[in-house]
Parts: C-alpha cells; sequence; structure tokens
C-alpha cells in the first residue's frame, strides 16, 4: 500500500531540448500534495530529481522503480534514501484515463525515464 496516494488533477510539462519535466498534482495548490520529476533525456535515472510534495522532500538518485497502470503510475523510492522523502517509501499517483493534460504529462515522464 502507497505511503501517498495523489488523485492528479493539475499537471504540470516542460521539454525543451533534452530537458524533460512532468509534475502531478492534487490541485493546483502545492500543499495538497504533489510529485514532480526533472532531468535530461538519455540520463541514467540516478541523474533524475524527483520532489514530493515540498522542496525539502526531494533528491537526484532516489528512484527505485515507477509501475504504470492504466489510471496512472506508482512511483517506488530507494528505501536508502527514505529519509530524503520523509521517510515515504511510495506514491501512488491515479491519473484519469481521459483526462488530455494528464496523459499527456504520462507521456513525458515515460520519455524521462525510458
Amino acid at each position: 500500500m502507497a505511503d501517498i496516494e495523489i488523485r492528479a488533477l493539475a499537471f504540470w510539462t516542460h521539454s525543451e531540448g533534452r530537458e524533460r519535466a512532468a509534475g502531478f498534482a492534487a490541485s493546483e495548490d502545492p500543499e495538497d500534495g504533489y510529485v514532480l520529476f526533472e532531468g535530461e533525456l538519455g540520463h541514467p535515472r540516478d541523474a533524475i530529481y524527483v520532489e514530493v510534495s515540498d522542496e525539502i522532500f526531494g533528491a537526484e538518485g532516489g528512484i527505485e522503480q515507477v509501475t504504470y497502470a492504466p489510471d496512472g503510475f506508482t512511483l517506488a523510492l530507494k528505501e536508502s534514501m527514505a529519509h530524503k522523502f520523509g521517510m515515504v517509501r511510495e506514491v501512488k499517483v491515479l491519473v484519469e484515463p481521459m483526462d488530455d493534460d494528464g496523459q499527456h504529462a504520462l507521456k513525458v515522464l515515460r520519455e524521462l525515464l525510458g
């Protein structure tokens, strides 16, 4: 079971050159919960920055695994990095399959993670 579950209704993406970023949030208010990924295409996962609900809970090299599902994805964070994420190990992000912005953000995330 996930430590945090985000029913994403707000999304943010950035694609410029090799840079990619994708954000998934419960609302436009960051205090409601979000997860953000930033990095460059072709770089290893350990070079990708991930942030969970607050900039103090972010780091490079924290991604253990991302598992996609029809309704979003589950982010597993490395146990050795749990202290960087407020002891959170797993974040489930739900994205409506018919939400075009959400599906675009998922596409950018897949590009980034390879």
